[in-house]
């Protein structure tokens, strides 16, 4: 993905992304399993994606941890959730609910408890 940025990037323009779980604590197997039961995910400990940008060829312009965040949201989710249940349900099915349940409950303990991190990442293609 960065080097495919770095390729359309007009010199001087910026993308920003940002990566929600960068290890920064002790995460248990299952706690692993919990957080990526949702799609695919790389798990990569700080500084990791530092270097994958300055290797694709762009510069860091600035990083910023925003874990608060990503901590409120999957409270809320899972208590949003959880007072709609019923209808969601009847969507959803048990099974599906409560898979989401789980998520959202170990994205938000992990996040509250800082082990893991979202680190928001501004990448710039260097000018000339």
């Amino acid at each position: 993905m960065l080097r495919e940025w770095q390729r359309i990037l007009r010199p001087g323009h910026r993308a920003l992304f940002t990566d929600p779980v960068v290890i920064t604590g002790p995460v248990t197997n299952d706690e692993l399993a919990l957080r990526s039961s949702i799609g695919v995910f790389l798990f990569v400990p700080p500084g990791i994606n530092e270097r994958l940008i300055e290797k694709a060829g762009l510069r860091l312009v600035r990083q910023e941890d925003v874990t608060a965040n990503s901590a409120l949201v999957a409270g809320r989710w899972h208590k949003a959730r959880q007072r709609h249940k019923d209808d969601l349900l009847l969507v959803e099915g048990e099974e599906r609910f409560e898979g989401l349940q789980r998520f959202f409950a170990a994205a938000h303990q992990l996040t509250s408890e800082r082990r893991l991190s979202r680190i928001a990442y501004l990448a710039e293609k260097p000018a000339g």
